[in-house]
């Protein structure tokens, strides 16, 4: 789906009225749940070995709204879906809803891998750093180790996320025949 810009377009009557609507609705439910997705990961994080029970709690409650934001999204998909059916927006529109989420979805992966693409670089210089000025008491070929591999893991996410990219700027051409 296509989320519609709120300040910028006008808001149809009726049945469209509330298909616009929705899909705003699962826009903010997307980036809501990106928002709760990064902050257990930080719970998750910063609890590591803890088993105290407001913790616990804490990340059963995560876990769950982040399952139940899942369900209404699709809840709220299939709502529209049959909306759509009922109201005749039929599939001429449905190409270009899919044909923009293939878009929004391509460009948020590149933007991700833009940004992450420097960070291996930047966690070898932290780790030449590290060799290069730690106190020699310190045991630190575990922590380069570590450093080392989470910097070949970027680079392969970085990777993925760029094979992404093309999969879905050819699928996109695809759907609207523009590689023929």
């Amino acid at each position: 789906m296509t989320v519609p810009d709120a300040e910028t377009a006008e808001i149809p009557a009726g049945a469209e009225g509330a298909a616009w609507t929705a899909e705003l609705v699962c826009g903010e439910l997307r980036e809501a749940y990106l928002i709760v997705a990064a902050a257990a990961v930080l719970l998750d994080r910063a609890g590591d070995g803890s088993v105290h029970p407001e913790l616990r709690r804490a990340r059963r409650c995560g876990e769950e709204a982040l399952s139940l934001a899942g369900h209404v999204e699709r809840l709220l998909g299939s709502g529209l879906t049959q909306l759509r059916g009922q109201i005749g927006d039929g599939d001429v529109a449905s190409i270009g809803r899919v044909v923009g989420s293939l878009n929004v979805s391509r460009t948020r992966f590149a933007e991700a891998a833009e940004r992450l693409a420097g960070l291996p670089g930047r966690l070898h210089d932290a780790e030449r750093q590290l060799r290069e000025t730690a106190d020699p008491r310190l045991c630190i070929a575990d922590v380069t180790r570590d450093w080392s591999r989470a910097a070949e893991h970027l680079g392969l996410l970085t990777g993925s996320l760029t094979e992404a990219v093309g999969a879905l700027a050819s699928y996109a051409d695809q759907v609207t025949g523009a590689s023929a």
